[in-house]
């Protein structure tokens, strides 16, 4: 165990994150028959929909990417990589001003690194493939103008295996549980039909003995539109 711990910090010994959390998409329903979308940029690009399949009931999809080469050969900060989809399903109740929610869900995903291990060069990519499952509670605060929203999401992450150009190796370490706050704005535009976001979060592992990098603090900001649930007129100012 201790050895597959010194491989596997090696392995992931680049400066950039092999795991990047996603945007946390915290929908705010107010009824049945609502759909959201959103698009958002910050650590990457973030796509995110959501639809209300009943009063209480909801389903999520989220897809996360990034492709950011190294601009300067010996800067291995400015390389990074990852991409990410999972999906969920949830529990909402919308009572006046308030909404609480909570949702769960399972995604995997790839994030790379540079690294000079297996394959004895820094330019070679290290890619750790995972897998990760989440809780997610969340109280918002639901206005005409504005929507404010604290989550909390409890994430699971268990990384399989590491794969460069040659060689893979198998991960046996146990998986990492992260604790992920965040808080998220909305300034919602056209008659409520439309909506910027704003998010700004941040990653804290419940355990110390890490092997792999993660980014440790997340910004988004974006737009979107939903269709169907609450009308307009009847939004509290």
């Amino acid at each position: 165990m201790k050895t597959n711990l010194i491989i596997l910090a090696i392995i992931f010994a680049g400066c950039a994150p092999t795991y990047v959390p996603n945007v946390r998409n915290v929908p705010l329903f107010t009824k049945g028959g609502e759909f959201q979308a959103s698009i958002q940029g910050g650590n990457g690009l973030d796509v995110q929909s959501a639809v209300s399949v009943t009063n209480h009931i909801g389903l999520m999809a989220n897809y996360s990417f990034a492709d950011r080469e190294r601009f300067d050969p010996d800067d291995y900060d400015d390389y990074h990589r990852h991409k990410f989809f999972e999906g969920g399903i949830g529990y909402f109740d919308n009572k006046e001003d308030w909404c609480v929610e909570i949702f769960a869900g399972y995604g995997r995903g790839e994030g790379s690194s540079l690294n000079q291990f297996l394959s004895w060069s820094p330019s070679t990519p290290a890619v750790g493939k995972y897998e990760r499952y989440f809780i997610q509670p969340a109280i918002g605060l639901n206005k005409k103008t504005m929507n404010v929203a604290f989550v909390h999401r409890f994430s699971y992450v268990d990384f399989t295996e590491y794969t460069d150009d040659v060689l893979r190796y198998s991960v046996k370490e146990r998986p990492v549980i992260f604790l992920e706050p965040a808080v998220v704005a909305r300034v919602n535009f056209a008659q409520n039909f439309g909506f910027f976001t704003f998010q700004l979060g941040a990653t804290m592992p419940a355990a110390s003995d890490i092997y792999f990098k993660y980014r440790k603090f997340q910004t988004s900001a974006g737009f979107g539109f939903r269709i169907g649930g609450i009308k307009p007129s009847v939004v509290k100012q």
